[in-house]
């Protein structure tokens, strides 16, 4: 027993697509369902409608097996017996099963959809039944909708808030710390950008303008997120440098240069870029052109190397007038030119920028490294008496003398009493239990001071009162007696001894004999001008660079300053080049298994842009030196005083 089905379905364009199937066996299940043998798709048909057997040879019966009845010769019935010869139909919802004999006995029953003009509806007017369409509006009435949906909700309401808003309330706190000048060093020293921790928003939730946004604000300024015009002041207008200024004050942000020069020094705005820059209104040196917002975290302060050698690469061809060299990148920077102390004074020194190489400073004072570097000779041994701070070469520290500012950037200003005093002791005379000593910093007084007492001890000499040497003698030897000959003449040899010669003064300052008559005025002291920042176009950390190659403390510092152990005279630069410099910075990793370089080499590793400049006239021509540089500077020298 045999079934040979035909499913015929329904082309688009009308034609008849028949599928043809055997199937070897007595029974058919008709039904919606996917398992079942013969599968009209309608809701109108259940998953399990009917069923066909063969009872005999050209006999079939069929039966419903859910209780629905088929429509079999114009009656519905749920079981029916039909001959095969006979050509009978069943109707089962929009399908109709025509029944006929076929080859070798086999019952062919072929199924396909009929519509009936009465009793159902065509295939469109069925689907539409399901749909919901009646029930919405038009494509195109939905279309307008929603653009009149985000013409009020995302811009006219946004808009309006904005316009409504007022002068914005800045947070307080962002303000005064935007408006405090950077610590110099802040940014500086091992290439990596310290992104700062994000304050939380403002009361007041979401505002209708964030919609506008673009993406996140950066950590800098996210207390900002839900007051845009605290940046944005005029709706559809890019930032402008007044915004910016409201927060980050001139004082506290410097212009990088003169605004004059750098118009002049900057790089022609053409192509494509420069048509957008003029029809925007966007020109070139705002400070939204380097710093970018609603960018991440830390893009804001971000900015590439590229915005400085773009400039620096070529500076010379545009500004032919500057002293400052070309710098295309780190690979090819010049050799470093330091600032030196060409003229001491007590009150305006007079510094002047050169080559490294061959470079020597004046700074009034007499110092020998090498003789304070020893780790045998008689500074050594002193160090030892004194249990002053030892390296472990058994020399006197580097640090002894040189100690870190708060900052860690550079060095506290040299002291005399401080840093020279433990060794260089200034005392002339043990007065019993009393031990007399000199002022350091005033030859007139010192002057006055030995004169008097040695004319005293002339006259009425005291067995308590020893005087010490001011000059040096054979150990053992005591100083030649002051009492008898002449007085006056004592006092001027005492005075005379204290100034020239290997006197006390002369170890360590160039004392001029001006041949007064009056005894405190004959002896002047050139003034001490000691330098604090020999590349004051740089910065370098000192505090991040205390260890070298594995070495730390007076190692460290005498791989860079290699020279220094064999210094034998003050006016001896020993600032590294930029050799020196690259052996870290820039240079390969010493693993293979490492990609990347041993320490930053970018621009802002070592400089600030917003350092600004000094005054017109307060420096060398052709040097320019960054104005907080400067002031760090005056207040250095106002606390040196000149021996």
């Amino acid at each position: 027993m045999s079934f040979i089905v035909r499913q015929v379905a329904k082309r688009a364009d009308g034609g008849d697509i028949i599928r043809t199937r055997t199937l070897v066996q007595a029974e058919l299940t008709v039904g919606r369902g996917t398992d079942c043998d013969i599968q009209l798709a309608d809701l109108a048909v259940m998953l399990r409608h009917a069923r066909l057997v063969q009872i005999t040879a050209g006999k079939v019966s069929v039966e419903t097996t859910g209780g629905v009845p088929v429509e079999v010769g114009g009656k519905f019935v749920t079981r029916a017996d039909l001959a095969v010869a006979e050509n009978p139909t069943i109707d089962i919802g929009p399908f109709r099963l025509s029944l006929s004999p076929g080859e070798d006995g086999a019952v062919a029953i072929t199924a396909e959809r009929v519509v009936p003009s009465i009793e159902a509806a065509d295939a469109a007017h069925e689907t539409s039944i399901f749909s919901l369409s009646g029930a919405m509006p038009t494509k195109r009435r939905m279309a307008w909708i929603g653009g009149l949906a985000v013409l009020v909700l995302l811009l006219l309401v946004p808009l309006f808030h904005f316009i409504g808003e007022g002068e914005p309330a800045l947070p307080q706190t962002m303000v005064a710390e935007a408006a405090r000048p950077v610590t110099p060093g802040q940014g500086f020293g091992d290439g990596k950008l310290s992104v700062p921790t994000a304050r939380p928003a403002a009361a007041g939730g979401f505002a209708p303008d964030e919609s506008w946004s673009s993406g996140t604000l950066s950590d800098a300024h996210a207390s900002l997120s839900n007051n845009c015009s605290a940046c944005h002041q005029k709706a559809f207008v890019s930032v402008t440098d007044g915004a910016c200024q409201a927060c980050h004050t001139a004082s506290a942000l410097p212009d990088h240069a003169a605004p004059a020069r750098m118009a002049k020094g900057r790089l022609p705005d053409g192509g494509v870029m420069g048509a957008a820059h003029s029809a925007f209104n966007l020109p070139q040196g705002r400070c939204t052109s380097c710093h970018k917002e609603h960018e991440g975290a830390a893009t804001v302060m971000t900015v590439a190397e590229s915005f400085c050698t773009d400039c620096h690469g070529g500076l010379k061809s545009r500004l032919a007038d500057t002293a400052v060299a070309n710098v295309p990148g780190w690979a090819k920077h010049p050799d470093f030119r330091a600032t030196l102390v060409s003229s001491p004074s007590a009150d305006k020194p007079v510094f002047t920028r050169t080559a490294l190489a061959g470079a020597r400073e004046k700074s009034g004072l007499i110092y020998p490294h090498d003789i304070h570097q020893s780790t045998t000779n008689a500074v050594a041994n002193m160090a030892q008496k004194q249990r002053l701070p030892q390296g472990t070469d058994g020399a006197l520290p580097c640090s002894y003398c040189h100690k870190a500012d708060e900052g860690q950037v550079r060095f506290k200003p040299i002291d005399m009493e401080a840093n020279c005093g433990a060794c260089h002791d200034l005392a002339f005379a043990r007065d019993g239990g009393t031990v007399r000593t000199l002022p350091h910093g005033k030859p007139a007084q010192v002057a006055g001071i030995i004169r008097d007492f040695t004319l005293s001890e002339s006259f009425a000499p005291r067995a308590a009162v020893q005087r010490l040497s001011f000059d040096r003698h054979l150990p053992g030897k005591a100083p030649p007696p002051l009492s008898g000959g002449n007085p006056a003449a004592r006092a001027q040899a005492a005075v005379v001894s204290v100034f020239t010669g290997k006197g006390l003064c002369t170890e360590c300052h160039v004392v001029t004999d001006t041949g007064a008559a009056d005894l405190t005025r004959r002896f002047a002291i050139t003034p001490v001008s000691i330098n604090d920042h020999y590349l004051p176009q740089g910065q370098f950390p000192h505090g991040k660079h205390k260890s070298y190659d594995g070495k730390t403390g007076q190692a460290a510092c005498v791989a860079c300053h290699t020279s220094v152990t064999k210094s034998k005279v003050s006016t001896d630069v020993n600032i590294p080049g930029v050799a020196n410099c690259r052996e870290c910075h820039g240079a390969p990793a010493k693993t293979l298994l490492s990609t990347t370089a041993k320490a930053g080499a970018s621009c802002d590793t070592c400089h600030g842009y917003h350092d600004g400049v000094a005054p017109a006239g307060a420096l060398p021509a052709g040097h320019v030196q960054p104005a907080r540089v400067a002031g760090r500077q005056a207040a250095g020298r106002s606390r040196q005083t000149p021996a």
